[in-house]
C-alpha cells in the first residue's frame, strides 16, 4: 500500500538545524524522520510531547501528586470543603510532595496519614501543568487499586466512586480537568481496541 505524504516548509535556526542534523545523523534519523517522530508523539499524547512553559518566576510552583484510585471499575474522586482555596471542587485525592520526597511516597503518606484508605501505588499515568491565583500547580497523576479503609473527610466534603467517562460531568479543579480528559481519551481508546 503506498504512502501518502506532505510536504512542510518550516523556518529555523541555521546553527540549531546544524548542531541538530549532527545529533540525528549520529542517531541515523534525517530531519524528516526526526519531524516525523515529533508529530507522532504529538498526537499520541494530544498535545506537546514534553513540558513546556513560560512560568513567571514569582509565582510558587506547587509540586503535587495525585492517583487514579480504581475499585470495581470506577475511580475515586472528592469535593474540597467550600472555604478551600479549590472552593468545592472535586478532584483527584492526593497530596503535596515535601522537598525530593520520592512521589509514590507522596501518595502513600498522603493516603496513609490523611485519608485513611490504602492503596497498590502502580504506574505513573501522565500529569498538567496549571496556573492557579498565587501558584502554579504540577499535578501528576498515578494509578492506584483501592484495597480498603473509609475515606477520610476531613480536607473533602464529600467522595465519590465514578466511571471515568463521567468525570467532565463534575465540576472539576483545573488541573483535574486536564488529567480527566486525557483519562477519558484513553479509556474510549482502549474500549474501541477490545
Amino acid at each position: 500500500m503506498e504512502s501518502k505524504t506532505s510536504a512542510i516548509n518550516i523556518q529555523i535556526d541555521s546553527n540549531v538545524k546544524k548542531d541538530a542534523t549532527l545529533v540525528l545523523t549520529e542517531l541515523g534519523l534525517s530531519m524528516s524522520s526526526a519531524i516525523n517522530l515529533f508529530l507522532k508523539q504529538v498526537i499520541k499524547k494530544n498535545g506537546i510531547p514534553f513540558e513546556v512553559t513560560n512560568a513567571p518566576t514569582n509565582k510558587k510552583i506547587l509540586d503535587v501528586v495525585c492517583a487514579l484510585i480504581m475499585k470495581d471499575g470506577k475511580c475515586l474522586i472528592a469535593r474540597r470543603n467550600k472555604d478551600d482555596h479549590l472552593k468545592g471542587r472535586w478532584e483527584f485525592p492526593g497530596g503535596r510532595r515535601q522537598g525530593l520526597e520520592d512521589e509514590k511516597k507522596t501518595l502513600d503518606r498522603a493516603f496513609n496519614e490523611v485519608f485513611h484508605i490504602k492503596t497498590n501505588i502502580k504506574e505513573y499515568v501522565t500529569h498538567s501543568i496549571c496556573e492557579y491565583p498565587g501558584h502554579i500547580v504540577d499535578l501528576k497523576l498515578y494509578e492506584c487499586d483501592y484495597i480498603s479503609g473509609e475515606f477520610d473527610l476531613s480536607i473533602h466534603s464529600e467522595y465519590k466512586w465514578v466511571n471515568i467517562e463521567e468525570l467532565l460531568d463534575y465540576d472539576l479543579a483545573d488541573a483535574d480537568i486536564i488529567l480527566s480528559k486525557f483519562l477519558i481519551k484513553k479509556y474510549i481508546e482502549e474500549t474501541r481496541g477490545e
